[in-house]
């Protein structure tokens, strides 16, 4: 794929047609070791102060390509040439598509004679054009133009480096200058585009994407507002719909009534999170946090039956029974008690719920289930990881339980690119949430042939993204596996920094020095502004697909997944449905 320079289109880039070819020349596999600079600003242009190119493609062994884009319905009358825009207005051009393009190579060449002189390498390097036409077919042909030089909407069927290389033919094909080497295309490159023209850094820009989501998710409060006076609330939303902070703003506005609340979810780091989460936004308030089985277990631990379960748990971790013996402790601990919460919050809720939690639930709820205020926040599409979803649903509903129904929809957590790349990915045939139009980093992938290779590549990565001012405490390593397991299981350090393994631990506490790793259970439900994803060797599959999905829609500004080689032609072929999509919108 060619490298873009900037790597990302603006968002207020207001041509759709110019998004559209960056994504094609972004994407084409056939582009690799191309560079493309998109909206090249000349300072002269034909005796005029200011000029723009809307691309200058840079192709190894051939030269430099200038080409003008025009999008929409064209027309040309007593020549004079029109577009007509997708919202059907009409607009005058100065002058022709292919003198507009002529113009700009003209103006790019004697740039880059001023530069280095006519004599120069550079000055020799061979210097095309050509015109994109996106959505509609050639104009006829006149002296003014040969077709060959012209990609039009017929010709973006196939990619487009087919059609860049024609037009490089049919220029070059009396043309007796010399092939340019990699160095000079690299001078050329440089001088229109110095490396400190590029891009914001990434960290400036890891940062500017986090301010925009967490400005995004306070408009998720709304549906709380909304659902303000109902008892009893089953939020359901996929990942990055804002489900945990909602849940976190419901147990608060609970909280602050003066009910005794009860915050539960299934995995122990997210629950080690929430305590620290709620600790921080109400001090002193009375609410209980933590994961479902952690919160049992100290119940069972308070009650007549302590002595009984601890014997039962230590043979439960021999013979691997230990939930369904925590289960049946915990019904039978809270059956001789008061039911003591006010009102119970459930994160995750496609994990936890069963026959015996909900009765676990139904006992600490005053009121019970069916008449106490409670809210659930569940994702039934792809992160239902431990079990069977439609089962869980099943159980609600045979419960009869009257409670209003509400559908998280915007994915308000991660960038445009995570979302859409993350839900095609892993196996949705259509996105499963809207996406906002927060533009940040393209996903980058990672293809790996051995453990080695993949060890390489990930220490390459981290210390670019170190180099670029990004926190250790940014950057979390997401594994298919146990560390022991991983392709860093002989790994203490990495970059000069210590590797953390939480899967295990509660304390969310970092020190400063450490890259932290997790396995993707157990990371579930969090989230982190950086998410490194590897050993991931399959992409294909159902029960992968949701792993995949869970461990992809953890990154909030940037992700970086490195898959075996063998999934390379699948992942590439889901990524165009995602920039199809995109063009489609």
């Amino acid at each position: 794929m060619a490298k873009m320079i900037p790597p990302s289109i603006d968002s207020s880039t207001p041509s759709s047609a110019e998004r559209r070819i960056f994504n094609l020349l972004k994407n084409d596999p056939d582009t690799d070791g191309w560079t493309v600079l998109h909206s090249l600003g000349l300072a002269h242009r034909q005796g005029k102060p200011y000029g723009e190119i809307d691309f200058v493609v840079i192709v190894p062994d051939k030269g430099v390509l200038c080409l003008e884009v025009k999008g929409g319905r064209i027309s040309c009358r007593d020549g004079l040439w029109f577009t007509l825009d997708r919202f059907h207005q009409k607009f005058e051009l100065k002058k022709s598509p292919f003198l507009q393009a002529r113009e700009g190579m003209f103006a790019l060449r004697d740039a880059i004679n001023r530069e280095f002189g006519k004599s120069s390498d550079e000055g020799q390097c061979p210097c095309v054009y050509g015109v994109v036409f996106s959505d509609v077919i050639c104009p006829p042909v006149t002296p003014e133009f040969e077709r060959a030089d012209v990609i039009d909407s017929d010709d973006l069927r196939m990619p487009i480096s087919v059609s860049i290389t024609r037009i490089f033919q049919n220029q070059l094909k009396s043309n007796t200058l010399r092939k340019p080497l990699s160095s000079t295309l690299r001078i050329i490159r440089t001088y229109f585009r110095p490396d400190f023209d590029l891009v914001m850094t990434r960290s400036t820009m890891i940062r500017r994407t986090e301010e925009e989501i967490f400005r995004l998710t306070s408009e998720q409060y709304r549906r709380l507002d909304e659902l303000e006076e109902n008892p009893r609330c089953f939020f359901e939303g996929a990942a990055g719909t804002g489900k945990t902070l909602l849940a976190c703003e419901f147990a608060r506005r609970s909280a602050l009534k003066g009910d005794n609340v009860l915050f539960l979810c299934y995995n122990r780091t997210l629950g080690g999170w929430l305590k620290t989460r709620m600790t921080e936004i109400i001090p002193g308030r009375s609410i209980r946090v933590g994961s479902f089985f952690q919160v049992l277990r100290t119940a069972i631990l308070e009650s007549y039956y302590s002595p009984e379960y601890k014997k039962a748990e230590i043979s439960a971790e021999n013979n691997g029974n230990f939930s369904d013996n925590i289960l049946l402790f915990g019904l039978m601990a809270l059956e001789n008690i008061e039911s003591p919460y006010d009102a119970v919050v459930v994160d995750e809720a496609q994990d936890l719920i069963g026959e015996n939690s909900l009765d676990i639930i139904d006992l600490w709820l005053k009121g019970g289930l069916a008449g106490g205020r409670w809210a659930f926040f569940g994702d039934f599409s792809r992160q239902h990881i431990y079990g069977d979803s439609s089962s869980t649903k099943q159980i609600i509903e045979d419960r009869k339980i009257s409670f209003v129904r509400a559908r998280l929809s915007t994915n308000c957590r991660n960038t445009k690119q995570i979302a859409t790349e993350t839900a095609y990915i892993s196996g949705f045939d259509d996105l499963p949430y809207h996406v906002t139009g927060k533009e940040g980093l393209p996903v980058q992938y990672h293809y790996w042939k051995s453990l080695d290779m993949q060890a390489i590549r990930l220490e390459e990565v981290i210390q670019k993204l170190l180099n670029e001012g990004v926190a250790p405490g940014d950057i979390v390593i997401l594994g298919m596996k146990r560390l022991e397991n991983s392709v860093l299981y002989d790994r203490k350090y990495i970059c000069g920094l210590r590797i953390l393994d939480t899967s295990r631990k509660n304390d969310v506490k970092i020190p400063g020095n450490t890259l932290v790793y997790s396995t993707v259970h157990s990371f579930k439900g969090m989230e982190s502004p950086v998410v490194l994803l590897i050993d991931v060797n399959f992409a294909d599959h159902e029960e992968p697909q949701a792993l995949l999905y869970v461990g992809m829609s953890r990154a909030r500004s940037l992700l970086c997944v490195f898959f075996d080689e063998k999934v390379r032609k699948y992942v590439q072929q889901k990524v165009q449905m995602a920039i199809t999509r995109e063009l489609n919108q």
